[in-house]
C-alpha cells in the first residue's frame, strides 16, 4: 500500500483479495496457453529442432506466414508474444536446469534479454534462490546485460541510427521506387513472382529484427 492510500474497509479488503485471485488465475491461464502454443509450434512447425526455432526462424515459410498474420484479423496475437512463446519452448528443451524449468513463463520472458544459455541458467537460479519479484528480476537483468547492450556509446548509437536510416531512405527514395516499378512492369511473370517473394521475405525479416530489438531492450 502506498503512502497516499487510505486504509481499506473489511469489504474492500475482501474485494481486493478476490480481484487479486482472479488476476492471478487469468495470468496463469494466459501463460499456460502461450506455453502450449510455443511447444506446439516448436514440434510441428520447426520439427522439434531448437536450433531452427532460435537461429533459423526466418528460413521457415510457415513461420514467416505466421509473422505476417500476427496482430491482424487472422491471428489476433501480438507479434512479440509469438516470438516469446517459441523462444521459451526452444530454451526449455535446451536448458537442462531445474531452476529454469520451474520458473514461470513470465519471469523466463524477463530473462530473455540475457541471451546466452549460461546467463539464462544463472539468472533462473538467482531469481529462484532469492525469490525475486518481477520488478527485481527486471533490475537483475539490467545489471547483468552485456556492457555493449547496457551502455552504448553515443557515437555507436549515432552510427546504428545512420545505418537504419540509410536503408529506410533508400527504399523511400521516389526515383528509386519509380525505377523499381518501371523495371517490374517490364518483367515477365516469373520475374515478377520472384520480386514479390523477395519483398515479402524482406518485410518478414524487418518484422523479426524489430521483435528481436524489442526483446533485448533494457
Amino acid at each position: 500500500m502506498s503512502a497516499l492510500s487510505t486504509p481499506l474497509t473489511r469489504d474492500e479488503k475482501l474485494l481486493l483479495a478476490e480481484a487479486l485471485r482472479r488476476a492471478e488465475a487469468a495470468r496463469d491461464t494466459i501463460e499456460d496457453a502461450l506455453v502450449d502454443l510455443g511447444r506446439w509450434i516448436l514440434v510441428h512447425v520447426f520439427e522439434d529442432d531448437s536450433s531452427a526455432a532460435l537461429e533459423g526462424r526466418r528460413d521457415n515459410p510457415v513461420w514467416r506466414e505466421l509473422l505476417g498474420r500476427a496482430g491482424g484479423p487472422t491471428l489476433k496475437l501480438p507479434l512479440q508474444a509469438l516470438h516469446t512463446c517459441v523462444r521459451i519452448a526452444a530454451l526449455d528443451k535446451r536448458i537442462q536446469d531445474e531452476a529454469w524449468r520451474n520458473l514461470e513463463p513470465g519471469r523466463k520472458e524477463l530473462l530473455l534479454p540475457l541471451r546466452s544459455e549460461a546467463a539464462l541458467r544463472e539468472g533462473a537460479q538467482h531469481v529462484t534462490a532469492m525469490k525475486l519479484t518481477y520488478r527485481d528480476t527486471k533490475a537483475y537483468v539490467r545489471a547483468h546485460l552485456p556492457a555493449k547492450t547496457k551502455a552504448k556509446k553515443k557515437t555507436g548509437t549515432t552510427a546504428i541510427v545512420r545505418t537504419v536510416s540509410g536503408v529506410k531512405s533508400k527504399l523511400a527514395d521516389a526515383p528509386f521506387r519509380r525505377s523499381l516499378l518501371a523495371a517490374f512492369a517490364k518483367a515477365d511473370t516469373t520475374e515478377r513472382a520472384a520480386v514479390k517473394e523477395e519483398m515479402v521475405a524482406l518485410r518478414d525479416l524487418v518484422v523479426e529484427i524489430l521483435a528481436d530489438l524489442r526483446a533485448t531492450k533494457g
